[in-house]
């Protein structure tokens, strides 16, 4: 706080002056003005003796607003919150399965786009080694222009093959339209061959083979077992060993130029065989024995007979698709005679 100043230095200090007092000037037309009351002062206190505070009261639209703002940033972290926790559970299935997740930016630098492709214009190139540890599906054709290895199992409906080379195969049903070259074919079970078939080099068949229909042989036909036929047809037939026939023998019966307790028998088949004729009391001329065929020619066949020794003149009696008969010329005096026959058609 400053000192007051002494009585004798209150001589020479020279008193302040008045203020001014400011008039109001009159307006143009001799009125005074309004005279606008100064604010109050801000120290000043109402005359309540209470202070005012101004206070803010929202209206209900804006809180409204403000609690429909809060609820949707809520639902918004409940949905990303969610997503969250799902990937990371794919993720973690995925580690379990032995898979691994590749974001989409190591997709997109190695070429793949995992949206789909539905134009036919966009061409998907993969670019390094691929691995597919789970199952592939492809709905439209795939061509591959390298090499193609599965060290698995192959299964599909339909296969079409320009050219296959492959190990140990096994085709439950094969179905060859064009040409095939193998160079060891082993089939067990049943071949079916619907066009003409040409084996240009050495065939061996182990067990029977039937052939139901023609069969034509250019060159020479070896067999080294039995061959059975129903029927036989050949221009020229050479036989550089003996020629043997087979089947069952045929019927035969005594003829009345036998005589008393004369008999007949027969050995061989409907081909070629011998008759047994013995003799008995009152032997004369005429049938001493007619031979029946087990299986019926389908024409008269040519029949040649053949007596073994001489005395006697033997003759065909009659000659039919069923059989023949042999017959003599004159008495036979008693014994026994032995008759060779062939009979072709």
């Amino acid at each position: 706080m400053e000192n007051a100043p002494s009585p004798e230095n209150q001589e020479n200090i020279s008193p302040s002056p008045e203020p001014e007092v400011l008039q109001p000037r009159a307006n143009d037309d001799g009125t005074m003005p309004t005279q606008i009351a100064p604010p109050p002062a801000k120290d000043a206190e109402p005359k309540s003796g209470r202070s005012r505070r101004r206070t803010f009261r929202p209206s209900h639209r804006a809180t409204f607003i403000g609690l429909a703002v809060v609820l949707l940033i809520l639902a918004i972290n409940v949905v990303v919150i969610e997503i969250v926790l799902k990937k990371q559970s794919g993720n973690d299935n995925l580690s379990n399965k032995g898979q691994v997740t590749i974001s989409s930016a190591d997709l997109s630098r190695l070429g793949i786009d995992r949206n789909t492709i539905g134009s036919t214009g966009v061409e998907l190139i993969v670019a390094p080694d691929a691995q597919f540890k789970g199952k592939l599906s492809v709905a439209g054709g795939t061509s591959l222009n390298g090499q193609l290895t599965l060290n698995g199992l192959l299964t599909g409906t339909g296969a079409n093959l320009t050219q296959l080379q492959a190990g140990d195969t096994s085709l439950a049903k094969l179905s060859v339209n064009g040409d095939s070259t193998l160079s060891s074919l082993n089939l067990r079970k049943d071949l079916v061959v619907t066009g003409i078939t040409k084996m240009q080099g050495a065939v061996t068949i182990s067990q029977l083979l039937s052939v139901n229909g023609s069969i034509n042989v250019a060159g020479n036909l070896s067999v080294g077992g039995t061959l059975t036929v129903s029927k036989f047809s050949v221009q020229t037939l050479v036989v550089n060993g003996h020629l043997f026939t087979s089947g069952s023998t045929p019927g035969v019966g005594p003829g009345p130029a036998v005589g008393s307790y004369g008999t007949v028998s027969i050995s061989g088949n409907d081909t070629a065989g011998t008759i047994a004729v013995n003799t008995g009391t009152g032997a004369g001329g005429g049938t001493l024995a007619s031979v029946a065929f087990r299986t019926q020619y389908g024409d008269v066949p040519k029949v040649v007979i053949t007596p073994i020794g001489g005395g006697a003149n033997f003759y065909l009696s009659s000659v039919t698709s069923s059989g023949f008969s042999v017959a003599v010329t004159g008495s036979l005096p008693p014994g026994g005679y032995r008759i060779n026959y062939i009979a072709v058609q």
